[in-house]
């Protein structure tokens, strides 16, 4: 397979974050085609508070490899997860869901995790087709404390696969610390690494050292089989010539069409 087939998209819908982080510029960009302008063929699709129609969104998708879908308050009413099974009978490229910001503080405390497992256990065994689970992980979330690391375990163990991502950028050069701790937490995970191509945590455009940067180890860390793929967030800034997204499609550009293993 394309090493572009490794990557998705972290999709909101268009606008979402107009006039916020420090952004003040109008964007119009939707997932699609953020995933058309960056290079990639997948997206995990995150409405964040919007009231999206999700059948509109799915068949904007229909050229994709993967979709995924958000379903955080799953966690607490697992019954949540069944109309997005009943999405995938009608859309072949559905498939998986994701926990976005699973920790929350200590939000996450409040899912059993029992109900991880059921839902689990819901996306394997459905009439449709066995879907999988993805949680987002923080750098900051882990590896200062092990008592808390150890606990969270339990909320780790039912995910197919995890996430890790940076929210500042100040935060990048420890990135290859964390990865390590990260990989002692998830031996039985599938992992992806998130890339902001918007420095969200620093209300400010992201550079285009660090991106590169970025790019450039997750690629080593995809063709050494540590990681599965990389998440580029997001769409909503991908129109608004910020240079870091220019970043990304050069690098797209220069690296997407290498052949690695298939998954």
């Amino acid at each position: 397979m394309l090493l572009r087939e490794r990557f998705w998209l972290w999709g909101h819908p268009e606008g979402r974050y107009n006039n916020l982080y420090g952004n003040m510029r109008i964007s119009r960009m939707t997932p699609m085609e953020g995933c058309l302008y960056l290079g990639i063929c997948n997206t995990f699709m995150v409405p964040v508070g919007v009231d999206v129609n999700r059948r509109q969104y799915n068949k904007s998708f229909k050229t994709l490899r993967q979709v995924g879908w958000e379903v955080y308050d799953a966690g607490v009413n697992p019954e949540i997860i069944e109309p997005y099974i009943a999405e995938a009978a009608d859309f072949p490229n559905i498939g998986c869901v994701v926990f976005d910001d699973f920790q929350r503080g200590d939000g996450y405390k409040k899912i059993p995790p029992e109900n991880l497992w059921k839902i689990k256990a819901r996306l394997k065994e459905n009439d449709v087709r066995p879907l999988d689970m993805w949680m987002v992980l923080y750098t900051h979330e882990f590896g200062l404390d092990k008592a808390k690391d150890e606990d969270f375990r339990r909320y780790i163990e039912p995910f197919d696969g995890i996430i890790m991502w940076t929210w500042k950028e100040s935060d990048v050069p420890l990135i290859n610390d964390k990865f390590e701790i990260f990989k002692e937490l998830t031996p039985n995970n599938r992992r992806m690494l998130g890339c902001y191509l918007y420095n969200f945590g620093e209300d400010r455009q992201a550079t285009n050292g660090a991106v590169k940067w970025q790019l450039d180890r997750y690629r080593e860390m995809i063709l050494a089989g540590e990681a599965e793929g990389v998440v580029l967030h997001t769409n909503t800034m991908a129109d608004l010539d910020y240079e870091a997204y220019d970043t990304a499609v050069e690098w797209m550009e220069k690296h997407g069409d290498e052949i690695v293993a298939d998954i």
